[in-house]
């Protein structure tokens, strides 16, 4: 997935969107949410998994752009192996769509779809919900943490004002600023250059360990 890292907008959507489609008496009901990185996924299919004890498949995919580099990942819960998660995988492809997770669950209607009967109905049914969402293009940016000595910190927010920033958060411990922020992807290398011109090396640049990449709408 290396190459996606020269991605400096993307397509995603800021809504959830739901879509139920039935096949051969099986009910598919197809969720499309935003989603930042792999642990909301993961909560967010634990919270799924208990809503829906009922069903008989609960099979998933997403495609981040979290770090350390973008990620895409499926599973089929149960169902043949390639006949859930992937479909479900090739929709959100399909719609070149970022920062979500797509899950399909399926309450098993009596008759047997066959495996290429399952591909499409798990397809499909992501499909419909890709196509009922609200699409946007966001900016990709990147969270980094600036340290720097106290008496340094006038010359590094005359640095930042040169830059797209959006602030999280700034404290000071003993001689040492720290500011949390995020910048446009694109600007990260030029940013942590001038930060170190301006602080004679003094200051770092670092990628925090509770990091990920956030965006904002263009």
């Amino acid at each position: 997935m290396s190459r996606d890292m020269t991605l400096f907008t993307f397509r995603t959507c800021d809504a959830p969107s739901e879509t139920v489609t039935r096949v051969k008496g099986s009910r598919f009901l197809a969720i499309l949410e935003p989603c930042r990185d792999r642990m909301a996924a993961q909560r967010r299919l634990e919270e799924l998994r208990e809503r829906y004890r009922d069903a008989t498949h609960v099979c998933w995919a997403w495609r981040l752009l979290s770090e350390p580099e973008p990620g895409e990942a499926s599973s089929d819960a149960g169902e043949p192996s390639g006949t859930a998660g992937v479909p479900i995988l090739s929709a959100l492809r399909s719609g070149d769509l970022w920062n979500m997770l797509g899950v399909v669950v399926r309450w098993f209607g009596g008759t047997k779809l066959g495996r290429g009967g399952l591909i499409r109905a798990y397809r499909g049914a992501m499909a419909a919900a890709v196509e009922e969402a609200e699409v946007v293009e966001e900016i990709r940016r990147r969270m980094l943490t600036v340290t720097v000595p106290v008496e340094r910190i006038g010359d590094i927010h005359r640095v930042l004002s040169a830059f797209d920033v959006t602030y999280h958060d700034q404290s000071v411990d003993g001689a040492s600023a720290m500011i949390d922020l995020s910048v446009r992807v694109q600007d990260h290398d030029q940013l942590r250059e001038r930060i170190v011109d301006a602080t004679g090396g003094k200051g770092r640049v670092s990628v925090p360990d509770h990091s990920r990449e956030g965006s904002g709408t263009r």
